[in-house]
């Protein structure tokens, strides 16, 4: 692995944790383009299961500060929520090996595109003080979905679960990422497991390599961006809410626009 690659690999991994602790998802819409982009060769299986891994890394380091904050969420729901994203994700992973890549490219496009629509239409949510209503059904739904869509393109969940866990009247906006940063790390681990106990057709020499995992790609990226996490938290502090969702709007839209180019041009 090149100088120059690390160094892109370690602004990676800033540039993920700032995502995550500002528009509260993992990082995993940055990571799928980026890795395509570096590793043209690469099986998108194996994009998708180390930005994965790398997006389940970067739960964990928002957990330790989410813990310290001692946000409240409902445990049941979670449990219940996470367990309906893992059978959605363990779909999702076994679809993408049926699939072609241009199809797990066209669900990552579209995807991003509609989230992106979804943000720029977003209305200030000025939800009264509700009862809490019984929304574990609808709940378990959207987690589904959203397992599934993160199953086949990797792209983790957190910018997928984001929008759909808010629409929920139970859960109060704040505590929205505490929810998708869990289901993350929960869901995450069935479809990393079956990642790793498969055998790849490509062998990446000194990766570190799992599986379809490159352990080299996920430590650089995953320890620059523990690095980067209380000043990314600070960050968090400063940005208004609608500018932070704008600008996720033009993130999400810019990606998704790059890597359908990007798909064009490579062929």
């Amino acid at each position: 692995m090149t100088f120059s690659l690390i160094i892109i690999l370690i602004l990676c991994g800033i540039l993920t944790n700032l995502m995550s602790a500002i528009f509260g998802i993992g990082g995993g819409v940055l990571m799928v383009p980026i890795l395509h982009t570096l590793f043209p060769h690469m099986p998108i299986q194996m994009i998708s299961a180390t930005s994965l891994t790398i997006v389940m890394g970067s739960a964990l380091i928002n957990l330790f500060y989410f813990h310290r904050l001692k946000i409240q969420i409902d445990k049941k729901k979670l449990l219940l929520w996470s367990l309906s994203m893992i059978l959605g994700v363990q779909l999702g992973f076994h679809l993408s090996f049926e699939v072609s890549d241009n199809v797990i490219i066209g669900v990552f496009v579209i995807t991003l595109t509609v989230l992106a629509l979804k943000t720029f239409l977003h209305q200030r949510n000025e939800k009264k003080q509700q009862t809490q209503k019984n929304d574990s059904l609808r709940g378990s739904l959207f987690c589904f979905f959203g397992g599934g869509i993160a199953g086949i393109t990797g792209i983790g969940g957190g910018s997928i679960m984001s929008p759909l866990i808010s629409q929920l009247p139970s859960v109060n906006i704040k505590s929205v990422a505490v929810y998708t940063n869990y289901m993350m790390v929960i869901g995450g681990i069935g479809n990393l497991y079956g990642y790793l106990a498969k055998t790849s057709e490509v062998v990446i020499p000194h990766s570190l390599q799992v599986g379809y995992v490159s352990f080299s790609i996920v430590l650089i990226v995953v320890l620059s961006s523990f690095f980067m996490s209380f000043a990314s938290m600070k960050i968090r502090g400063i940005i208004k809410e609608d500018t932070a969702r704008k600008l996720l709007g033009m993130i999400l839209l810019f990606i998704a626009c790059y890597m359908l180019i990007l798909r064009v041009i490579q062929g």
